[in-house]
């Protein structure tokens, strides 16, 4: 029995900030770099990859996993952030093998998992997870997250979220912290309204708007329009409508959003 497995190191060693492409793109990902005079230098990206396959099964078929995220030199504490993050989001479809909620771990309790059910390699089951930098901007490093298991039937489950770190406080913020304190109850009324504009957009008809009422999400990130609020399959619409995105534009942001994380 002999399960492969690649822990790469060091395939990317990019300066988040200053980028000798003059596109202004790093080979792995195209991200927005724009940060204020007060911010650290971004640190530099390391790539990690992790395969690993079922023992004992040559077929195509094989059950298999691979994971890609990044790392950042002489950062640990984010490092760990990025990893507890990307390894909640791997856990969509729970099984019964014991994992320490690493994302190794759950990649063998995953293939556990997999030896245990006799059609697996039949069925082609499969575990992805990827991670990217998207944007650094106003001090806000950003980075998108997707994941996607397979275990048979019509089709897998697919997920995406995204993760943000304060580079000048060193710290983690989930979506609420991106809003001014006090002004959640307005950022979701914000939201409701664009939704709405979204129904009826797709001219969705009221049996529709009762059965995939509006719900609140912890993803978001900043584009060129404004927020937008990130929405993974089954949330507001049926599977075949994939994963949907409300766009709340900058202008009616101000005052709901921090000033510092808003484009200059």
């Amino acid at each position: 029995m002999r399960m492969t497995m690649a822990l790469l190191f060091g395939l990317l060693l990019l300066s988040g900030c200053d980028n000798t492409d003059p596109t202004g793109k790093t080979p792995a990902d195209a991200d927005t770099h724009r940060h204020s005079a007060d911010t650290p230098r971004p640190p530099t990206r390391i790539r990690i990859e992790l395969k690993k396959s079922a023992p004992q099964c040559d077929g195509k078929g094989c059950p298999s996993v691979q994971v890609n995220w990044l790392n950042y030199e002489q950062q640990p504490v984010l490092n760990k952030a990025i990893e507890t993050r990307l390894a909640a989001m791997m856990v969509r479809m729970e099984g019964d093998a014991v994992h320490d909620g690493s994302i190794e771990g759950l990649a063998d309790a995953f293939l556990a998992d997999a030896a245990d059910m006799a059609m697996a390699s039949q069925q082609g089951w499969e575990l992805r997870a990827s991670v990217k930098q998207q944007r650094i901007e106003n001090d806000l490093l950003t980075l998108s997250m997707e994941s996607y298991e397979y275990t048979g039937g019509a089709h897998g489950q697919p997920n995406v979220g995204y993760f943000h770190w304060d580079l000048q406080r060193q710290q983690w913020l989930k979506l609420e912290d991106l809003l001014v304190p006090g002004k959640e109850s307005d950022f979701w009324t914000l939201a409701q309204q664009v939704h709405r504009d979204w129904l009826d957009a797709q001219q969705l008809d009221q049996t529709f708007r009762e059965s995939w009422p509006f719900e609140k999400t912890d993803d978001g990130y900043f584009n060129g329009e404004g927020m937008v609020l990130q929405y993974n399959v089954y949330h507001i619409a049926p599977y075949a409508m994939g994963q949907p995105k409300l766009v709340l534009p900058y202008e009616k942001l101000k005052g709901i959003v921090r000033q510092k994380y808003l484009p200059d």
